[in-house]
């Protein structure tokens, strides 16, 4: 009888939790998997056509393009922002550090500060001639950095974006990172000095091991997270030059939106959650591999 009880106020609470997700997560999911197989247009009806829109996004070099503009950013995007995460955490897990908490608060700033707001400010960032970087140039010395054009050149808007993805999430990886190591028992780090260990082998050999569960987590969670990013692209750089920074939400958002070809993206976005899963996988598969 208590048992029963007590699944059913543990039904109560994750009732919640199990109703976001059927809605917000399951059923768009499953309406976009129904409608990439026809050719809905926005405001009309659908006819099927079957597996036409994914065979057509295969043969489609705008959508080539945009999903290599996406890699390119999260490639550059994590492994500066995971390294620096790491870096971070490790400083802030030392207890000689003074005021923590106070480091803690300025890591998590960026994180919950308004995509929107900081990207405004990060456009006369980067602006030639008059932004912050032409002027810390000038301030310098460095006249190049005046005529540099980050968000209207091919090869640095993406860098741009990254600049700007970086600064916002590393924070948050950084927390993930430093939890992973405050739950490393201290017994096991202590045991380590007095067989002789110095702080590089207590790392690889202890405490990187220990935190793969937190790494698998903050690698998918970056790839996932900046894969799935509209709004720094958006505000930067729209999109170019040229499709240079095209990526798969902005494709998604232009077909749906601007286009009006609502199966088409919604296929787009399948192979979005697709590419997702596959890679989930992967780094799951391979860190642990790695460790083992």
């Amino acid at each position: 009888m208590l048992r029963s009880r007590e699944l059913r106020v543990a039904a109560v609470f994750i009732s919640p939790a199990i109703l976001f997700f059927l809605v917000f997560w399951a059923a768009p999911v499953l309406l976009a998997a129904y409608y990439s197989l026809t050719d809905w247009q926005v405001g009309g009806s659908e006819t099927w056509v079957g597996f036409e829109n994914y065979a057509k996004l295969l043969s489609d070099p705008q959508f080539h393009t945009a999903v290599w503009s996406s890699l390119t950013i999260v490639v550059i995007v994590m492994v500066i922002s995971l390294l620096l995460a790491l870096g971070v955490a490790l400083v802030l897990s030392d207890p000689r550090i003074q005021a923590g908490r106070l480091w803690r608060v300025a890591v998590i700033i960026p994180v919950v500060t308004d995509w929107v707001a900081t990207g405004l400010v990060f456009q006369l960032f980067f602006l030639p001639n008059q932004g912050v970087l032409a002027s810390l140039g000038q301030s310098l010395g460095i006249d190049a950095l005046n005529t540099v054009r980050w968000t209207t050149d091919a090869g640095l808007a993406p860098w741009a974006i990254a600049i700007f993805v970086v600064w916002k999430q590393t924070g948050l990886y950084a927390i993930f990172f430093l939890a992973g190591l405050k739950g490393i028992p201290t017994d096991v780090l202590e045991a380590s000095k007095v067989d002789g260990a110095n702080s590089w082998q207590a790392f690889w050999r202890i405490r990187w091991p220990m935190m793969t569960p937190v790494t698998v987590f903050v690698v998918v969670l970056a790839f996932v997270t900046t894969l799935g990013l509209f709004e720094p692209v958006y505000l930067l750089t729209g999109g170019g030059p040229a499709g240079a920074t095209r990526t798969l939400p902005l494709f998604l958002f232009e077909n749906f939106f601007t286009f009006g070809n609502s199966g088409y993206a919604s296929a787009a976005g399948i192979y979005f959650l697709l590419l997702s899963l596959v890679f989930t996988y992967l780094a799951s598969r391979i860190l642990k591999d790695s460790l083992e």
